[in-house]
């Protein structure tokens, strides 16, 4: 990848990677304002709206209205610093978003490099550290101006956050201008209402008479003021259009093409950048078809597709020329088409070209390759119809991406797939239903990890390092047990059995699972010896299994109430986890969970903040159904060992709530029946049974007996029975006494 290109994370920063930290590179284009004619033409008007004082600026407009060129200039007459990012589709993943704004925002602010730093390990902890780093940044910053460019290509709400974050921490004087063309994800409507936003739309950046004169004799082109304003009348002074009118003007008089001008913008484009177009000559016009399919133009980019070693002269000359192509970088370099002028091309390329168009593709693909530009490289292989080089690229890489943070780009990846495309494709099917555990416990969630989980597979190696399709299988298997615990351990047996060579990821990670396996199924003796070898093994090849392991091993001490062992282990692992630093991950709950049990035991005050941090968690993370049983009930026990009945009771009716979704929790099942009846004896109430305990907590509701029966699904007479003994137990002789008695004592799990 050319230097011109990009920007190592480290420029300035004295301290040295670890090792075994990845070192991302940034692409210094998307930092530069990009430059265009139409920044000759001053824009007083909407400059002057501008002007106000509010935190947030807007200037959101359809493609071709002169955002960019309004946000350049507006930010050039401003007397405190200015700094630019423009955003892409890539930057959909918190962590690579927020490796741009620490670089751009570094530029205007004192950006602690441990920001830069903390952005490069395994699983960043982006709400933990990264962002308050960044807040506290821009408290402490000078009045500076953040320009966000193309903020419409943000659609992920975790991005949007993140920059609500930034603008809630501004300094004094301070503004975000974002250029979109779509409404933000941010809360608007409070920031008008609270006068911290300032709106400008396209009735505001349209092109008045003089402006337009203005940009013609920027083209050194004369026009009488009727012909002039039946131009602005046509396109209403919309920028893109007006610019396109100029340049066919040049070589067509006004009365040929005018009458031609009407319709939507779309249509008007359409039909001037086809006579822009057809001025150029025959070998230019080919190149400009050619290229249009790259997002950004360099000359290697433009040379492997068109074949021309000229190819950086031609861009020079295009950019000079003015003809809808944009500079993007300050080397001059980096160039972009407008993106109504590189979707004309793209159609021009389809009609001209199109047993062509695979094959350019392809090019693209194989240079964008070359240069470790992945998102790129997927995109074209895509659009080249090579499924299986598309797929190639994500299978081999996602782990690499994984362990960098940015699991959203590689969700984004899998998304770009059609379902039939990832059925097909056992190893991208596999991937699928990794990624897809891991981020989120929802309906396409689910889908995938089932999919992939019940899938037949063979032996048959895979691109991301596992043993094989089928050992890669059962420890996703394992590690996900959407079946319960019963067959979560068979899938762990034989993910170890497969996964036999030391000295992996997939090794360390199949040896933590069994061991969790094993102590959720009650062999906990069993499960010491594969535990001991990932926390050994973990160090050097999978931090987050040793993390496991380590809190396993202790929570497994303290079952048989070796209370040394388990401090020794949580102690080991609670220093660990602040050594890698981890975001909010699930492994690193075991270690919580078991730092709180040996707190807990020892009487120490930590215990409510240990307690806390692990909630917080829980609800940043999406656990596994038996991390979430295990979790619950461990907290129960913990906060009814410190006395805190209250706790006990949230947590044992959140045990019970999970225990309904995922019954086969192994030994969790029965420790989630034992805590609801020490609650209940702790309380003098004679312990309910558990369908006691089921229709006790639907009693508030308004249904019927014979309602309660059918939602139970038990007889009417069972209902009558099962209400004896609760009336009985709480010493009530109705259902309204009951309940209100179950509320008084905190026994309803529902409220």
């Amino acid at each position: 990848m050319s230097d011109e290109r990009v920007l190592s994370e480290h420029l300035g920063a004295e301290k040295v990677p670890r090792a075994g930290v990845l070192s991302p590179v940034l692409l210094v284009s998307k930092l530069t304002p990009p430059r265009t004619l139409l920044s000759l033409v001053p824009r007083r008007a909407v400059l002057e709206a501008l002007r106000a004082p509010a935190p947030l600026l807007v200037v959101s407009a359809p493609a071709g209205a002169g955002k960019t060129t309004v946000l350049l200039q507006w930010s050039e007459t401003q007397d405190r610093p200015v700094t630019w990012l423009r955003v892409d589709r890539a930057d959909n993943d918190p962590v690579v978003l927020l490796r741009y704004l620490a670089a751009a925002l570094g530029r205007v602010a004192a950006v602690d490099p441990e920001v830069r730093r903390l952005l490069q390990i395994t699983v960043p902890p982006v709400g933990e550290r990264v962002l308050p780093l960044l807040a506290h940044a821009l408290e402490n910053a000078a009045p500076f101006v953040l320009v966000v460019d193309d903020a419409q290509l943000l659609t992920g709400e975790r991005c949007w956050e993140i920059l609500s974050v930034l603008l809630d921490n501004l300094p004094a004087g301070a503004q975000i201008a974002l250029g979109t063309r779509e409404e933000p994800l941010l809360p608007l409507g409070r920031l008008r209402a609270e006068g911290k936003l300032v709106e400008v739309g396209m009735d505001e950046l349209a092109f008045d008479h003089d402006e337009a004169a203005l940009l013609w004799a920027a083209q050194g082109i004369d026009v009488d003021d009727e012909a002039l304003d039946a131009v602005v009348k046509a396109t209403e002074g919309w920028a893109t259009g007006l610019y396109l009118a100029c340049l066919t003007t040049g070589r067509h008089p006004g009365r040929d093409w005018l009458p031609e001008v009407r319709g939507d913008r779309h249509d008007i484009a359409a039909y001037l950048s086809g006579e822009v177009l057809r001025q150029a000559p025959a070998d230019v016009q080919s190149f400009l078809c050619r290229t249009a399919i790259l997002d950004e133009l360099t000359a290697a980019a433009c040379r492997d597709l068109t074949g021309r070693d000229d190819a950086g002269e031609v861009l020079r000359a295009l950019a000079r020329r003015h003809l809808f192509v944009s500079v993007l970088d300050e080397a001059r370099s980096v160039f972009g088409y407008h993106p109504l002028f590189a979707e004309l091309l793209r159609a021009e390329l389809g009609r001209r070209e199109p047993a062509e168009l695979s094959a350019l593709h392809e090019r693209a693909a194989r240079h964008y390759r070359e240069q470790g530009e992945l998102d790129w490289a997927l995109g074209h292989e895509l659009a080249a119809g090579d499924v299986s080089a598309a797929a190639g690229i994500v299978t081999a890489n996602w782990r690499t991406l994984w362990d960098r943070g940015q699991a959203e780009t590689v969700r984004r990846w899998v998304d770009s797939f059609a379902d039939s495309q990832i059925l097909g494709d056992p190893a991208l099917l596999l991937t699928a239903g990794w990624v897809y555990s891991a981020l989120a416990d929802s309906a396409v969630s689910q889908r995938w990890t089932i999919a992939a989980c019940r899938a037949t597979f063979d032996d048959g190696g895979t691109p991301f390092g596992a043993a094989s399709l089928r050992s890669a299988q059962a420890l996703l298997s394992a590690t996900v047990a959407p079946d319960g615990v019963t067959q979560m351990r068979k899938s762990a047996e034989t993910a170890a059995q497969l996964e036999d060579k030391p000295g992996t990821s997939w090794y360390v990670d199949a040896r933590v699972t069994l061991g969790t396996a094993r102590w959720l199924a009650g062999a906990g003796r069993r499960a010491v010896h594969p535990l001991q070898v990932a926390a050994r093994d973990g160090a050097a090849y999978n931090p987050s299994a040793e993390l496991a392991a380590l809190g396993t091993l202790s929570l497994i001490a303290a079952d048989e109430g070796d209370w040394p062992a388990a401090q020794r282990w949580a102690a080991n692992g609670t220093q660990r986890l602040a050594e890698l630093e981890l975001g909010s991950y699930r492994r690193m709950l075991l270690v919580l969970l078991a730092h709180a049990r040996v707190a807990a035991h020892q009487g120490l005050r930590e215990v409510d903040g240990l307690v806390a941090r692990i909630d917080e968690s829980l609800r940043r993370m999406v656990p596994h159904p038996w991390m979430a049983v295990a979790a619950c009930v461990l907290l129960g026990e913990v906060s009814l060992e410190t006395g805190d009945h209250a706790g006990a009771v949230r947590w044992s009716a959140r045990a019970q709530d999970a225990l309904h979704q995922y019954p086969d929790a192994g030994v969790f099942g029965g420790r989630a029946d034992r805590l609801r009846k020490a609650l209940e004896r702790a309380r003098g109430i004679e312990p309910f049974t558990r369908a006691e305990g089921d229709l006790l907590d639907v009693l508030p509701t308004h249904l019927t007996e014979s309602q309660l029966a059918e939602h139970l699904c038990v007889s009417r007479n069972t209902v009558k029975t099962h209400l004896r003994g609760i009336y009985r137990k709480l010493e009530v002789n109705s259902r309204g006494a009951a309940v209100e008695r179950a509320r008084e004592l905190g026994l309803l799990k529902n409220e």
